[in-house]
């Protein structure tokens, strides 16, 4: 997918908590431009990136949202004010940790494969300082320059494209390589905090989500009994809740204390605890089918989550201090098996 015809860009230098004046404007539309406009367009893949939600009040007529609402008249005037684009450089501004380096933040509006839609792209690109070498009168000379670097890995991006109307610019694809910072001010900068979003995520999505970062955290709480316990607890509740929506912080506050919600948390981009679905019942089973225990004794006892605590199935005592498994089933196959 190619970046679609320039129609229009701005340019603005925004520093952290910035008082002072924006530096910046609109540019020429030139084919130099247009053409490293799609370079990095194409470079970035932001038309495959993850999908967000801006949280706006889906029952409103206007369904108003600061950077929505800004989009689309930069997007489709067909003389965009200045002050809406310099609205965003200053929410940018206001977003940005005091920890940052000034940002080269850049809109462009292009045409989109639907002919009444349009797309609009925003930038950052962090400022570096970069070597400059030119001769001069047959003798080199470097210079050190600030410069805005479009392939740095602290470079974010939103696409956003619609039709001018009810339903234009509710979602954008958003970049944004520092979205698994442990700092949590980093990682929500781009999404919370600028484009005032959350992740979209589906059912199906969410399940798989959920078991992995459930299976993770199982396994590296290996010897922790009770955030063990927790984690399976966590599963059978979460089997039998039908129709309600979860998030991933929502499971870990529920349901687990920091020994183990830690691990748990840890196999999840922070971008994506947020967001909110529906357990897929058939679907978590099928992911999540066996809780494996070892004996004192050596025996290995693999057993459904279904069979476990119920009537007739796998029951877990604790006695002395000292947890126990009882279990009375009829055998229907046996195996000698070479330990693995």
């Amino acid at each position: 997918m190619t970046a679609g015809r320039l129609i229009s860009a701005f340019a603005y230098e925004v520093a952290p908590k910035q008082a002072a004046p924006y530096q910046g404007g609109e540019i020429s539309v030139t084919p130099a431009l247009q053409d490293a406009l799609g370079r990095t367009f194409d470079r970035s893949k932001i038309a495959d990136a993850p999908a967000v939600t801006f949280t706006v009040d889906m029952g409103s007529p206007t369904r108003s949202h600061p950077v929505r609402d800004a989009a689309l008249a930069i997007a489709f005037d067909t003389s965009p004010q200045l002050a809406l684009v310099e609205g965003l450089a200053a929410r940018l501004a206001d977003a940005m940790d005091n920890r940052s380096k000034p940002s080269l933040l850049m809109m462009s509006v292009h045409e989109a494969p639907t002919a009444s839609a349009r797309r609009l792209l925003l930038w950052t690109f962090p400022q570096q300082e970069v070597f400059n070498l030119t001769m001069r009168g047959g003798h080199p000379s470097l210079e050190l320059l600030d410069a805005f670097n479009r392939e740095s890995n602290l470079r974010k991006a939103a696409l956003l494209e619609g039709p001018n109307d009810r339903t234009g610019m509710l979602s954008a694809r958003v970049l944004d390589l520092q979205s698994t910072a442990t700092d949590r001010s980093v990682a929500d900068f781009w999404i919370v905090e600028f484009l005032e979003a959350q992740m979209q995520m589906s059912d199906v999505e969410g399940t798989q989500l959920l078991a992995r970062a459930l299976r993770a955290a199982y396994t590296k709480t290996k010897g922790d009994d009770v955030a063990q316990e927790e984690l399976s607890t966590a599963i059978g509740a979460l089997r039998r809740q039908t129709g309600q929506r979860w998030s991933i912080d929502e499971v870990a506050t529920r349901f687990l204390s920091d020994a183990a919600a830690t691990p748990f948390l840890g196999a999840v981009r922070s971008e994506e605890r947020h967001a909110a679905f529906v357990v897929e019942h058939d679907r978590f089973d099928h992911l999540i089918q066996y809780r494996r225990f070892t004996l004192s004794n050596g025996v290995v006892v693999s057993a459904p989550f279904a069979e476990i605590d119920v009537p007739g199935g796998v029951t877990i005592t604790e006695q002395s201090g000292t947890r126990r498994l009882q279990l009375d089933a009829e055998i229907q196959e046996e195996q000698v098996r070479t330990r693995a």
